[in-house]
Formats: structure tokens, C-alpha cells, sequence
């Protein structure tokens, strides 16, 4: 029983501490420019703002995608599509024409 409850508690200790060395590995703030809330992975403090929606354009092989969560520059922008206001949301339609609605890196 020893045993087992000692072999437990080591394991909880490395997750433990390797959750905490990927949190001090994490750089970058969201930075307020403007009525704007851009991610700066290169720098460290508390955020200064909160964007509208976070994510960015992302590019894979050939294929340009909004994905919602992600941090960091914009690496590309679809030929078609644009951002939609749905109630209080701004959502990205793929299948959408015309100009934006709104722009998710807008500071809420």
C-alpha cells in the first residue's frame, strides 16, 4: 500500500512540475495599440487588454484557416470569407462575401 500510495504521489509531483515549467516557458501579453489588442510574443507582463476574439489565421500546406484559441501573428488570409457579427459574437464565415462586420482583434 506504501508503495503504490508513494509511486502516486511521484507521479502527481511530475506532472506537477512540468505543468509548471511549460507556464514558465510562456512569454508574450496581449498589448493594447490603438483600439486594437494584438498578442507580442516577446513580451511578459500582465495583458493590457483582451481581444474580441482570440485566434489567428493560420496557414497548413496550402490550406489558410481561422482557428479560434490560438495566439500569435496572422500568417495568411483566405481569398474568401470574412468576419460576421452573430448577436454578440464575431465568428469568421468561410463561405460569407463582402467586408467584415467586425474585427476579432479589437479590443473588447
Amino acid at each position: 500500500m506504501r508503495k503504490l500510495m508513494a509511486s502516486t504521489m511521484f507521479g502527481l509531483l511530475m506532472i506537477t512540475l512540468a505543468a509548471g515549467v511549460a507556464m514558465a516557458d510562456q512569454t508574450g501579453r496581449y498589448k493594447q495599440g490603438g483600439t486594437k489588442c494584438e498578442w507580442d510574443p516577446k513580451d511578459s507582463g500582465p495583458n493590457q487588454c483582451t481581444p474580441r476574439v482570440e485566434g489567428r489565421f493560420k496557414k497548413t500546406g496550402e490550406t489558410c484557416a481561422w482557428v479560434t484559441g490560438e495566439r500569435g501573428d496572422d500568417q495568411c488570409r483566405p481569398a474568401k470569407g470574412r468576419f460576421k457579427v452573430e448577436g454578440t459574437a464575431c465568428v469568421w464565415s468561410s463561405t460569407d462575401g463582402g467586408p467584415d462586420q467586425c474585427d476579432p482583434h479589437q479590443a473588447r
